[in-house]
């Protein structure tokens, strides 16, 4: 839960950087985002490996690692994204449909079809709704990103450092 912290911590405090600079609907910075959490969720496992399991880590304890880390990424974030949206700026909820819209128009949608969608997207677009999801979303994209990252984590325990240490054992008998 710690490495959770941390890494939700580093994404909370990108997210409040791109808000006071006015920067939050752009689409090509959420991609940072994405690659932070990549990143934060490869480093925390490597981490977990070295420091707390003595250098081995197999496959499924790195997936498992990086799941909750995410899910706890995702708890932590959605408690700001409803902090934001509903008691610092809840007019935040207008720029983000908004911006939005303009993506809708910009892929040549007719403004019936940009009519229709948003106003599906409205229902959907509430603080709550949008934490819940947010909590969803980082454990599914975590679970994907894990499962990638830990092909790369996963160590097996030294089998000579064993027989080495079994060897000290029996001479000690």
């Amino acid at each position: 839960m710690t490495y959770g912290l941390y890494l939700a911590i580093v994404l909370i405090l990108y997210s409040v950087i791109l808000y006071v600079g006015g920067l939050l609907t752009n689409t090509v910075l959420g991609y940072v985002n994405f690659a932070l959490l990549i990143v934060g969720i490869y480093l925390t496992q490597l981490t977990y490996r070295n420091k707390e399991l003595g250098g081995a880590i197999s496959y499924g304890q790195a997936v498992g690692f990086g799941v909750i880390v995410a899910a706890c990424v995702g708890f932590l974030t959605a408690i700001y994204t409803l902090v934001l949206y509903k008691f610092i700026d809840p007019g935040l909820l207008k720029e983000v449909q908004a911006a939005q819209e303009e993506i809708l128009l910009a892929r040549g949608m007719s403004e019936d079809q940009v009519e229709a969608a948003m106003a599906m997207s409205e229902k959907m677009m509430t603080p709550v709704i949008m934490a819940i999801s947010g909590v969803f979303s980082y454990v599914l994209i975590g679970t994907i990103i894990s499962l990638i990252t830990s092909i790369f984590v996963k160590r097996q325990p030294n089998e000579d450092e064993f027989e080495q240490a079994m060897e000290e054992i029996k001479t000690e008998e």
